[in-house]
């Protein structure tokens, strides 16, 4: 597995390729715009969850 770092920083490259295509130019574009938010989306909450101490 990856560490959270390594994920951080793909996540964070992932972000700089999507801003350099923004905006979308096709309803398709835009389709596949809001899937990779909602999955970066999905990605950090992951990596705040395993960061955050258990709670009992």
């Amino acid at each position: 597995m990856r560490s959270a770092a390594t994920v951080r920083e793909r996540v964070a490259e992932l972000e700089s390729i999507y801003d350099d295509q923004d905006p979308p130019s096709s309803p398709l574009e835009d389709e596949q715009e809001a899937v990779v938010l909602r999955a970066i989306e999905e990605l950090e909450w992951v990596l705040e969850e395993r960061e955050t101490p258990p709670r009992h």
